[in-house]
């Protein structure tokens, strides 16, 4: 229905499971990471009338699992439907790996409208001397920056990335990166940690969780509170990658005929397309103007950072708009070096 379905390469994962070549659009909205929070309250938000009561019944809520500790559907105002995360589907495409070898780090990353504070080098230090020099994995926003790539490279780290989360590939990219590694390891809880772990891979969160602008100091401890096999080093991996599997929906996967049929996708129909060009993007844009109408003056509300100008807002609100589908490759593409700038 909107382009955030197609983030990650995650309709071509489940297009590829249905055993379609192409990805299609898809007749309601897709939960497209992992959350501490409900999705319908997320990643859903801007479309506060699908899966409601009278709403349009023709469109659903596609979640990964209802048995995540972040939400309780029950007690949610709008109808959501588990199918389990687009990583498990392209698992069961890919098959069986080797097991991997060395530890691969994901840092927490920002995005345009909420950049990462705290000091990258430090950071970058402190994992050489817990993990050893590993091959470090930064989100686009990050690897575009060269102060933070000098950080992970002067410490000895090796840096890829995985592209745009609007790149088709970028799933797979993941999946070779972290079925690749012996070990994964992120300073935040997040969905490459809880993919990790729902293979068995040994998967923990440790150092500083450093903070996004405007969020609260106690807000990433919560994570390790509500979580905490990610977090204690004594937790048996079993026990850690059966909370993963659970979070993301390992054991909601539909047989390829089903999925199709749920989706939509064993018969042409022109509303999903309609939606995804049209009906979708005069939403979000009607959302994201009031929402900058009623945004913060010279500051954010947290004096982190000052508010966007308009132009890095219209900038980051342009992100939305809708673009052909890509088709991500047969067999998951490697992850794409970073090397360090002047």
């Amino acid at each position: 229905m909107e382009s955030q379905n197609h983030y990650y390469g995650h309709s071509s994962a489940l297009a590829r499971y249905a055993g379609l070549t192409r990805p299609r659009h898809l007749p309601g909205l897709l939960q497209h990471g992992w959350t501490a929070a409900s999705p319908l309250d997320t990643h859903f938000r801007d479309f506060p009338e699908v899966g409601r009561p009278g709403g349009r019944s023709n469109r659903s809520l596609f979640v990964w699992s209802h048995e995540s500790r972040s939400w309780d559907p029950a007690a949610g105002d709008r109808r959501s439907v588990a199918i389990g995360a687009p990583w498990h589907y392209l698992c069961a495409v890919v098959g069986a790996r080797p097991a991997g070898t060395g530890t691969v780090i994901l840092p927490v990353h920002g995005i345009a409208t909420q950049p990462l504070l705290g000091d990258h080098a430090a950071v970058a230090r402190a994992w050489a001397e817990t993990e050893g020099p590993s091959t470090v994995c930064l989100y686009h926003v990050e690897a575009r920056d060269p102060a933070v790539v000098r950080a992970y490279a002067d410490a000895g780290h090796r840096l890829v990335t995985l592209g745009t989360r609007t790149d088709p590939a970028f799933l797979g990219r993941l999946h070779a990166l972290l079925t690749g590694a012996a070990r994964v390891v992120s300073n935040r809880l997040s969905t490459p940690v809880v993919y990790a772990a729902s293979l068995g891979i040994d998967a923990a969160v440790t150092g500083d969780a450093m903070r996004l602008a405007g969020e609260r100091a106690d807000d990433a401890g919560s994570l390790a509170g509500r979580w905490p096999e990610f977090y204690e080093a004594g937790t048996a991996p079993a026990a850690r990658t059966a909370v993963a599997r659970a979070e993301t929906g390992a054991d909601a996967l539909l047989p390829p005929e089903e999925l199709r049929r749920l989706l939509g996708w064993d018969r042409r129909q022109a509303g999903p397309w309609l939606d995804h060009w049209l009906r979708a993007p005069l939403s979000r844009t009607v959302t994201q103007l009031g929402r900058r109408a009623s945004g913060p003056g010279e500051r954010a509300p947290s004096g982190d950072v000052p508010s966007l100008s308009f132009g890095a807002w219209f900038v980051a609100a342009t992100e939305y708009l809708p673009r052909p589908l890509g088709s991500a490759p047969a067999a998951p593409a490697a992850p794409l070096p970073v090397g360090p700038t002047a």
